[in-house]
């Protein structure tokens, strides 16, 4: 029976985004899910998923929660952000907002967030069928994932996300912000050997996107004038 987090992708859209993924190593599939369902995940990541700040140093990840940015003085706040511009100069550098989710289905059920849910339905039946159809990789057995908020100044610099031992056959992003101006940045890009951007794709609310991995890609600095966060579910599907 169908809920407000089944995959709401007809038969005929799932061909034809998978002879897109085949073609390209990435399709964007909307609607992903029901519209009530979106909207739930869109409302509790705009009002109450408690999101930690997210940023990296070489290979160390920082997760600052909200006591320990109110912690940091405007100085300490400053040297910080100067690290960070330093490092994505040149070099590989993220910083936004998370909400990490367990890889423990007993731990997800337990928590029972919306994030949560969203992560145990996808490792169902239903969605781990449609993402072996739609990646044509019979071996995906599990579906890993996290909350993200993107405000003003958050970024992520070009990476391809093939990490030793995780097994990831393809990443997927979950938009789930209503309303957004490509103007406000946050664009998902991705890169060809040349340096150039081959495809940018915006944020629409309620679209899934899958990319084979590995693929280079980044997303673009959010503009200070942006009108609202970038909220996102995202994770990658593996063997």
């Amino acid at each position: 029976m169908a809920t407000p987090l089944s995959p709401a992708v007809s038969a005929a859209a799932a061909q034809a985004a998978a002879a897109e993924f085949a073609a390209n190593g990435h399709v964007r599939v909307e609607p992903a899910l029901p519209a009530a369902g979106a909207d739930v995940l869109h409302r509790w990541l705009d009002g109450e998923a408690p999101f930690s700040r997210v940023l990296n140093q070489g290979d160390k990840v920082w997760d600052l929660d909200p006591a320990q940015r109110a912690a940091l003085d405007p100085e300490a706040q400053a040297a910080l952000l100067d690290a960070v511009h330093g490092q994505a100069r040149d070099g590989f550098q993220f910083l936004f907002d998370s909400l990490r989710v367990s890889d423990d289905a007993a731990a997800r059920a337990a928590r029972n967030w919306p994030v949560d849910q969203l992560v145990s339905a996808f490792n169902t039946p239903p969605w781990l069928d449609l993402f072996r159809a739609l990646t044509g990789e019979p071996a995906i057995t599990m579906v890993d994932g996290q909350a993200t908020r993107y405000l003003p100044g958050h970024f992520l610099t070009g990476h391809d996300d093939n990490v030793a031992g995780k097994n990831r056959v393809a990443a997927y992003v979950l938009n789930l912000t209503p309303r957004w101006r490509v103007e406000w940045g946050g664009l998902l890009m991705f890169h060809d050997g040349a340096g150039d951007v081959r495809r940018a794709l915006a944020p629409r609310h309620n679209a899934l996107h899958l990319f084979s991995v590995p693929q280079a890609h980044s997303v673009s600095l959010v503009a200070p004038f942006a009108g609202a966060p970038r909220l996102a579910i995202t994770g990658w599907l593996r063997r």
